[in-house]
């Protein structure tokens, strides 16, 4: 990211997109503490232990209401901690990963949400993000048209294709720079449109990871998580359709029928936890 697009304030507990400096000034919320204690103006994502999220309908000069999302971080768990220390790694805040997350999606190009600012004290942590205008989930919109429940709709699959094309172009560019998203699952990315759903936005960066080249093991953990959130919705003639696009864009060097059946066992292990633990 650029330094010169971020501003340090409130004593180096928050770091800001300086394009929002104004916006957050006139809230009154250009501090970490009033960020940390805002009420929201609706919940956003059920909370759980690590994380709470919330929706802000923040006032613009315009006198126009515009939709932020707070995310706030507990600690590290013991756990993560300990995991991190093994790993010869610094124990990172969930929320400053994701604030890095979203700069390098803006820089490479990648569709994601806009980040506004990041602080921590010495407990907790917080990111907050401009709302993504969307529709609906890609999940829903899968569910609606091809899933198990529903009648097939055949005027759907040319937007099917043009979506899992979409879908494999984000994908390969962003391994292609070393990243890998960790929850890549179909509930993930957000549809711009209701009958076309493009554009395709890819939300909840927080465990988004950086790598000079992209192994092996984050390569397939990625796509199998795509392959089980997508597997009841697609047909083999849609995986070669991904697989063309993929391909023409991240060139790993190795052989597809290997990958693929890595994916196929790491999909149907997520798929046994999923069940196991009812998630």
């Amino acid at each position: 990211m650029s330094d010169s697009k971020i501003a340090v304030i409130d004593g180096g507990r928050l770091e800001v997109n300086r394009a929002f400096i104004p916006l957050l000034e006139s809230n009154g919320l250009a501090t970490f503490k009033a960020l940390m204690s805002h009420p929201g103006h609706a919940v956003a994502k059920c909370a759980i232990k690590e994380r709470n999220t919330v929706r802000l309908d923040l006032e613009t000069e315009g006198g126009e209401k515009k939709s932020f999302f707070l995310k706030r971080y507990a600690p590290p768990a013991v756990g993560d901690r300990l995991k991190a220390y093994l790993s010869l790694k610094r124990p990172d805040p969930g929320a400053r990963q994701e604030w890095h997350a979203m700069w390098t999606f803006m820089q490479l190009g990648l569709p994601g949400p806009l980040p506004v600012a990041w602080g921590q004290d010495d407990k907790n942590s917080l990111v907050l993000s401009e709302g993504v205008s969307h529709v609906m989930r890609l999940s829903e919109w899968a569910e609606r048209n091809f899933g198990e429940g529903s009648h097939r709709n055949t005027q759907a699959i040319p937007a099917k294709h043009r979506i899992i094309e979409e879908v494999a172009n984000i994908v390969a560019r962003m391994h292609s720079a070393g990243l890998h998203h960790q929850d890549l699952y179909l509930c993930h990315f957000l549809c711009g449109s209701e009958q076309g759903c493009l554009p395709l936005t890819l939300i909840d960066l927080q465990r988004v990871e950086r790598h000079r080249r992209l192994s092996g093991r984050w390569q397939v953990k990625d796509l199998a998580q795509l392959h089980f959130s997508s597997a009841q919705h697609i047909t083999r003639q849609d995986i070669r359709r991904f697989w063309k696009v993929y391909n023409s864009i991240y060139h790993t060097g190795r052989r597809i029928t290997p990958l693929w059946h890595s994916i196929l066992r790491k999909s149907e292990r997520i798929r046994r936890h999923t069940f196991k633990h009812q998630l």
